[in-house]
């Protein structure tokens, strides 16, 4: 399997193999905004080069920003409560390539709130550490969530601006 976490700035591919160990890695400054000519296609098969076996190519699912408006096929978002089963069904196929994209959650109502990406990370923290399930996950970055999950569902999520506000006050102030 090839996964990929696709981003606004940056492209990590991850050839997985029996169990989901990690059999090679790479990565390139290909993300959905820096992509000339937004030739996704074109640096889909450029990052897992020499993966395929002989029997064709393999198949793969990405998850982060290459599902927006702004990405290579939108993928809707899954409204919450949420997790893996939801996205599972809501997978959004590739015309022409091997590969699957994974739908955001999106938070609807009192505070309304989207996530593209950390639902991955949330599944597959669930996955290595089942005794999160009913608790708090916090995933720091350029904006930063903090989840409360019910059971394994994704119950509802705050986004805060911390790595971003960061970066504005360290170049500007």
């Amino acid at each position: 399997l090839v996964a990929l976490d696709w981003g606004s700035s940056s492209l990590r591919a991850y050839l997985l193999g029996e169990g989901g160990k990690i059999l090679d890695r790479r990565a390139e400054p290909w993300g959905i905004l820096q992509l000339p000519d937004r030739d996704f296609e074109g640096a889909f098969h450029r990052i897992t080069e020499g993966w395929a076996s002989g029997a064709g190519s393999l198949p793969a699912i990405a998850s982060g920003m290459i599902g927006s408006a702004q990405g290579w096929v939108g993928a809707a978002y899954v409204d919450l409560p949420g997790g893996a089963e939801q996205l599972a069904r809501e997978l959004a196929p590739v015309p022409g390539a091997p590969l699957r994209i994974v739908p955001g959650l999106a938070q609807r109502g009192h505070s309304p709130d989207v996530m593209r990406g950390e639902e991955t990370q949330i599944v597959g923290a669930l996955t290595l550490k089942p005794d999160i399930a009913g608790g708090l996950v916090v995933l720091p970055g350029t904006h930063s969530k903090w989840v409360r999950l019910a059971g394994e569902l994704v119950r509802e999520f705050t986004t805060y601006m911390t790595g971003e506000l960061f970066a504005v006050l360290r170049a500007h102030s």
